[in-house]
């Protein structure tokens, strides 16, 4: 007997016994040797190994069937390793009588595939699921089609006998446990039933989706929800927080290596379930998406089943939620907590951004189905999938937190990203039911008691982060009642960056969707303004509106809009106004909002302001831009104030400290004296003609006062010259950009070297000295002029208007 046919014999020997003293490994090894080996054909030992005693031994293990599993992938490896050897070996001649290597590796999986089938259902899928991802592996490294129709058949085939024979507990509506007289009709280790799921989730995302959908899709969908929410222990993994946690004499929380808590999270991460949920997520996500995906009579049953599996996923994330914030780990900082506890409070960290990952896979594949669902064709509609998808995220916002929140411009969970914003997108198309998930949203935070402080706060920025977005679309009584409260508290305390950012982001929302609503609004007057794109703090936030002349109701006091809401709006928006630009003014100050911020703030603050403005064919009144001269004053007059000899003398005497003291305070109020010049400069491409001169005039006016022999002060004032020719170069608008192109040429000497030149000769005798060019630009001033005149009904420079302003006349004379 040679020595491959007694090492077969012994392998026989060994896999008709139930137990083996040989290792598993060795078993394996030789099993896939053998399979790879055998001639003629390898089909008696796939039919031995699937009918052995030693398989078949109960109970059957996920080492077992692993190494099954193992054992038939590395045999597709081996096999096609000697068909390449042999290939190699032969005569030219003898290869044109031979079968190509795709063919002959195709055949031997044919052969596997008939040997194994008729045997048991798991261990049937054990062996296919091996097959499967060894012609996967070969198709990946060698580029080798194989056809595998059969093996993907008999895979499916294997799968639904499993759940025939182990779900049906779940298809009856009892899948957490059934009478106690059912139990003796039920097979023999119900765990079965998630080991399989792991076999499944590694090969049959490999399967073609049209054999996929042969599968009884909504009992597929509940039995791996159910082995998901079995892996994290229904939510419940952290239920004996409190009473695990204790505080050493140093007031360091501990957590006993023996706790009912260590002996959870040690149990979890012991479970095959763990380790194979990704795969699990992943396979349960696109069947989700498979439901989703089927004729309109089958709609419904889909959203069903996909709004079963969200309130599994939601009642887990509200325990999780809960237990958290009962314990002392919750409200303990990295130094507070005991070295010897440090482990497995990584331990807990890892489960929970565990349970997130697989939420997101879950809820991204589901919204991107959803979308495509009309909402007449089930009761399950988007939007209330949506809503439970928002509410499931909220609830586990303090896990969020931990990759910088929903909001967070660099680095970040991408994907929760896009799930989050997917879901608001599908929300903000259900019109009230925006209004109703942000008044439970703001109502439940102001009823939230007894939580950590960090957990407050992580659901305050989500919370926040949510309105941002849905506020276009919410009722000003919404914004009004409920959203502006929300935000209040939070505009001057920077204590948590995310929840401080995101209350000014809502604010400026607010801001954004007034000035949308008033542009939108039917006119009997045109008017032509120019359209901006804001960008609030980096966030990817843009809403289009409109500077310049905007009309308003012209009827007087008593009378009212035909749509109330939008003049409710617009007159809550102009009493926030003025509020909203002094709190911006304090938040200029080392630690709050930074410069880009600001500018970006203030600027989109007077944008807004702005479109209250109106023009009449009788003029143009100053009263009309009092909301954006207001918020300019405010800017002009804290300069005067930081910057005039009186405030530095009341810093010094009134902080009776040392000398490096005073020159500290002096340092910061000259940052933010810059801080506050950059933001005048950046309102210029909000304003309109009328206040942008006015306001060129006092940028010019600062420029010549910061000039300065000091290096530092000298490239401060270089950083004010480049952001004012930023302005005009991107920002100004179409009507403003001539007249920015005139200012800038006319004081360009004094831009460049801080001093205004002398006036030795008239303007006239400059421009027309010796040249022709004088007159020509004399001309375009005097056309640019009767244009002012005329776009604000000025008149031209002949006619007599009485009732044109002073102050209006002195603009276009300054031009």
């Amino acid at each position: 007997m040679s020595v491959s046919d007694r090492g077969y014999t012994l392998l026989l020997t060994h896999l008709h016994n139930p137990i083996s003293t040989l290792p598993l490994p060795t078993i394996q090894g030789a099993l896939a040797h053998h399979l790879a080996t055998l001639s003629p054909l390898p089909t008696p030992l796939a039919a031995t190994a699937i009918s052995s005693p030693f398989f078949l031994s109960q109970p059957l293990t996920h080492t077992k069937l692993t190494s099954l599993s193992t054992a038939f992938r590395h045999a597709t490896h081996l096999k096609f390793r000697a068909l390449r050897d042999a290939d190699k070996s032969r005569s030219g001649f003898s290869a044109l009588f031979r079968k190509t290597l795709n063919g002959a590796v195709g055949q031997w999986v044919t052969d596997v595939v008939k040997g194994v089938q008729g045997g048991h259902p798991v261990l049937r899928l054990a062996c296919c699921s091996g097959l499967l991802l060894g012609v996967e592996d070969l198709k990946k490294t060698d580029h080798l089609e194989v056809g595998r129709s059969g093996l993907e058949n008999e895979t499916v085939v294997s799968l639904a006998e499993v759940m025939d024979t182990y779900a049906f507990g779940v298809i009856s509506g009892t899948p957490t446990g059934v009478e106690e007289w059912e139990r003796e009709f039920q097979p023999a280790g119900q765990d079965v039933l998630s080991l399989t799921l792991i076999l499944a989730s590694q090969s049959l995302p490999l399967v073609s989706q049209a054999r996929l959908r042969a599968l009884p899709l909504p009992v597929l969908a509940r039995v791996l929800t159910s082995t998901i929410s079995a892996t994290f222990k229904t939510g419940t993994f952290l239920s004996s927080i409190s009473p695990s946690t204790s505080l050493t004499p140093e007031h360091h929380v501990h957590i006993s290596p023996s706790s009912p808590l260590a002996q959870t999270l040690r149990s979890m991460s012991s479970s095959p379930l763990t380790a194979s949920i990704p795969s699990i997520s992943r396979f349960t996500a696109n069947t989700l998406a498979l439901l989703l995906d089927t004729p309109t009579s089958r709609i419904d049953e889909g959203m069903r089943t996909v709004s079963d599996t969200l309130k599994v996923l939601g009642e887990m994330s509200t325990k999780i939620e809960s237990d958290w914030s009962k314990g002392a780990l919750a409200s303990a900082t990295k130094d507070q907590i005991d070295e010897d506890t440090k482990e497995l409070t990584k331990s807990i960290w890892t489960t929970l951004k565990t349970f997130l990952f697989s939420n997101v896979m879950l809820l991204d594949s589901i919204l991107s189905a959803v979308v495509f669902v009309p909402p007449y064709y089930s009761a399950i509609t988007p939007s209330f999938i949506a809503l439970q998808a928002l509410h499931t995220l909220s609830h586990l916002s303090f896990v969020i937190s931990q990759f910088g929140g929903v909001t967070s411009t660099t680095g970040g969970f991408g994907e929760l990203k896009k799930t989050f914003y997917l879901a608001l997108d599908i929300l903000a198309q259900a019109g009230d039911k925006a209004d109703a998930y942000v008044e439970e949203t703001c109502f439940s935070l102001q009823r939230m008691t007894g939580a950590a402080k960090s957990v407050h706060q992580a659901k305050q920025a989500f919370a926040l982060a949510s309105i941002e977005q849905l506020v276009p679309v919410l009722s000003d009584g919404c914004i009004r009642n409920w959203v502006w409260g929300a935000c209040y508290a939070h505009l001057s305390d920077p204590t948590n960056r995310e929840t401080y950012e995101s209350a000014h982001s809502v604010v400026l929302a607010i801001f954004s969707a007034h000035a949308q609503k008033q542009r939108q609004e039917p006119s009997s007057l045109a008017s032509t303004t120019s359209a901006w794109k804001i960008g609030f703090f980096g966030k990817g936030f843009g809403r289009t509106v409109r500077t310049g002349q905007e009309f308003l109701d012209a009827g007087g006091e008593g009378k009212v809009d035909s749509q109330e809401s939008s003049s409710i709006s617009e007159d809550f928006a102009k009493r926030m106004v003025p509020f909203y630009a002094q709190c911006l003014i304090e938040n200029s100050v080392e630690g709050r909002l930074s410069t880009p911020q600001l500018r970006l703030a203030y600027s989109a603050l007077v944008r807004s302001a702005c479109v209250s403005a109106y023009a009449s064919d009788d003029g143009v009144s100053d009263e009309t831009y009092s909301l954006a001269w207001y918020c300019v004053q405010l800017i002009l007059d804290k300069l005067r104030d930081l910057t005039s000899p009186t405030a530095h003398e009341h810093d010094v005497k009134g902080k009776g400290k040392a000398r490096d003291d005073v020159v500290e305070v002096e340092d910061r109020s000259v940052e933010r004296v810059h801080r506050l010049r950059l933001v005048l400069i950046s309102m210029v491409s909000s304003l309109p003609l009328l206040l942008m001169s006015r306001v060129l005039e006092e940028i010019r006016v600062m420029l010549l006062t910061t000039a300065d022999s000091d290096s530092a002060e000298e490239g401060r004032r270089k950083e004010l010259v480049d952001a004012l020719f930023g302005e005009f170069l991107e920002g100004v608008g179409d009507r403003e950009k001539e007249a920015a192109i005139r200012w800038w040429y006319q004081h360009r000497p004094m831009l460049i070297s801080g001093r205004e030149e002398k006036a030795e000769e008239s303007e006239e005798e400059r421009e027309g000295k010796g040249t022709g060019v004088g007159s020509w630009i004399k001309g375009v001033k005097e056309v640019l002029k009767d244009k002012v005149n005329e776009e604000l009904g000025l008149g031209r420079p002949g006619e007599s208007r009485s009732d044109a302003p002073q102050s209006d006349l002195g603009v276009v004379s300054r031009l």
